[in-house]
């Protein structure tokens, strides 16, 4: 496109005087608006174009969908149960709507990552002997992209296809650890790309990568081992609690109950113990129970895998144990 005309044909008074170099800044202006006019809203399009693909990639977004849908069964849930006891359960099964889509978001995230992040080490080993035989690095990945990485194919494959169009192997590294965003993956590839621009040999440098993922990879495993108990300990906490509260209900409630009823008919006690409403109490103890449940979860999810976020699956599960048991066995 020639800007110098385009402005000639508006003014020929300004498109006479502009000089070359304000003419290359006013296009490369015009180039960078064009730019970032594009970026805008990429997201939001990217899920209006594959809400399941978007969301798993960034589970946040499922509360977009979740609490709307919680909000409207809440709504319509209320109409129904109105001062009625079915409050409750409509109540928690608002926040559970709410939590569900981002939980398995969150968990399918994590899977698919701890999945990429397990196969890593055998791609930069792989990538490196075959800069050892003598292949360049785009040569040696389009060979190993005909691998199996197992989640990692799929991004084997996506740098393949990018270098293919001339993208260097530094930028397509970047490029994923982007799209994939964990610890150590950005890790592995910031010092595949500074020694690489260092000047030092690209084969030793990514099997010094490799060992280094395989060494973090094993030390998160411990970890995740020997946090697990804490998990462990939740879930037993939490099972104990259980089992005190329904004791409570089934057996102390109703002799205070029955105490408070003999204490009333004979006239003696009635400020106190005649009050005493069985039905209140037992709903307290559900309440309490369903809290501990869900507070139980976040904790065991940050604990055991680093994350509240993580937590949200268990809090569904105590969560849903907690109302299983007060609706249906006591």
């Amino acid at each position: 496109m020639n800007f110098k005309k385009m402005f000639k044909s508006f003014s020929p008074e300004f498109g006479a005087d502009i000089s070359e170099e304000e003419l290359c800044e006013l296009e490369d202006a015009l180039i960078d608006s064009k730019i970032t006019n594009a970026k805008k809203n990429v997201l939001a399009k990217k899920f209006l174009k594959n809400p399941a693909q978007t969301i798993f990639k960034y589970p946040g977004y499922a509360f977009l969908i979740s609490i709307p849908v919680a909000i409207t069964a809440f709504v319509v849930g209320m109409m129904f149960a109105w001062g009625t006891v079915m409050m409750d359960d409509v109540i928690i099964f608002t926040v559970l709507i709410s939590i569900t889509p981002p939980a398995i978001a969150y968990h399918k995230k994590q899977k698919n990552t701890g999945n990429i992040e397990e196969y890593l080490p055998n791609f930069l080993r792989d990538v490196s002997e075959m800069s050892k035989a003598g292949l360049t690095l785009p040569k040696a990945v389009n060979t190993v992209a005909k691998g199996e990485y197992g989640a990692l194919t799929k991004e084997v494959q996506h740098m393949d296809s990018s270098m293919s169009w001339g993208v260097s192997f530094e930028q397509s590294l970047l490029n994923f650890s982007m799209r994939v965003n964990t610890p150590i993956i950005e890790r592995s590839v910031a010092l595949i790309t500074q020694a690489s621009r260092a000047g030092g040999r690209v084969s030793s440098v990514l099997e010094a990568a490799a060992r280094d993922a395989r060494e973090v990879k094993i030390l998160e495993r411990e970890r995740w081992g020997n946090m697990m108990v804490y998990v462990v300990i939740s879930y037993m906490s939490f099972f104990v609690f259980i089992f005190v509260i329904a004791m409570l209900t089934t057996s102390f409630v109703p002799a205070m109950a029955e105490a408070g009823a003999a204490a009333a008919a004979s006239g003696a006690g009635s400020q106190f113990v005649g009050a005493f409403d069985p039905s209140l109490y037992g709903r307290l103890m559900m309440h309490t129970a369903v809290l501990q449940g869900f507070m139980s979860g976040l904790v065991a999810g940050q604990m055991g895998e680093g994350s509240v976020f993580q937590g949200l699956k268990h809090s569904i599960i105590l969560t849903l144990i907690a109302w299983t048991v007060f609706t249906f066995l006591i």
